[in-house]
């Protein structure tokens, strides 16, 4: 073995103790959250240049390749958008409260983390239910609140809504249906949704949904900020933010 082989292999040792600690130990109490990704995602390139030189598998050293270019990227992303705003800050709380107070319903849109592109969409009428829900997302969760009505066509679809709808959704845009009542779900964060585009996916996934509850309108412009959308994150337990992947 040469210098240079010692040398590699000495700097691998944090990384082979870590590995040896969860394979004895799975539920792994070490505070991986705490390592920022700037700092693991080069130590894993790192890693992945060292299977390479002890001539690890093309495979492995691919995976850990493309493992640490991620968790790169996420680190410098976030410290390119700098502090997050947070769910728990007094200024998102009092705008939702303000608003509120000046109208009857707010609409949330909830991107959850690592779960697939999960999300949901959830109507309050009151602050304290909202804060409510709020302290049950787990972090990283992103929250879009909107200010103006959305979804504002309300009711039981039957030809009659069927046509209401048809004829308030602009041509050729994208649209949203939101079963505000299914029979299997207690939470509206459980309601099914379906997006689409023009009057005639509109008019087949309302067929589909003949007899229930809806709300339907213009998707939600989800990325566009301004005094009427706010956005904000799910901060973990010791107050750090941080954007998930959705």
């Amino acid at each position: 073995m040469t210098t240079l082989d010692v040398l590699i292999a000495v700097s691998l040792i944090p990384l082979v103790l870590l590995v040896i600690a969860l394979w004895f130990d799975p539920v792994s109490r070490f505070p991986w959250h705490k390592i920022p990704e700037l700092v693991l995602g080069p130590y894993v390139l790192y890693a992945a240049f060292a299977a390479w030189h002890f001539h690890a598998s093309h495979s492995f050293v691919l995976v850990v390749t493309i493992v640490g270019v991620g968790l790169t990227i996420m680190g410098v992303v976030e410290k390119a958008s700098g502090k997050l705003p947070s769910t728990t800050d007094k200024e998102f709380l009092k705008l939702l409260e303000g608003w509120l107070r000046g109208q009857s319903e707010v609409m949330i849109f909830v991107r959850y983390t690592r779960v697939a592109g999960k999300k949901s969409f959830e109507f309050f009428t009151s602050f304290s239910t909202l804060k409510t829900r709020l302290t049950q997302l787990e972090a990283e969760t992103n929250v879009m609140a909107f200010r103006k009505p959305q979804l504002p066509v309300r009711g039981r679809v039957d030809d009659e809504f069927i046509g209401r709808c048809l004829s308030l959704i602009p041509a050729g845009s994208k649209f949203l249906v939101l079963e505000t009542d299914p029979p299997m779900a207690t939470q509206q964060w459980l309601f099914r949704h379906e997006a689409g585009e023009g009057h005639i996916e509109s008019q087949e996934v309302l067929e589909g949904l003949r007899g229930r509850l809806v709300a339907v309108g213009p998707y939600p412009h989800v990325l566009k900020g301004g005094p009427d959308v706010i956005s904000a994150y799910v901060p973990h337990q010791d107050g750090r933010v941080k954007a998930g992947v959705y």
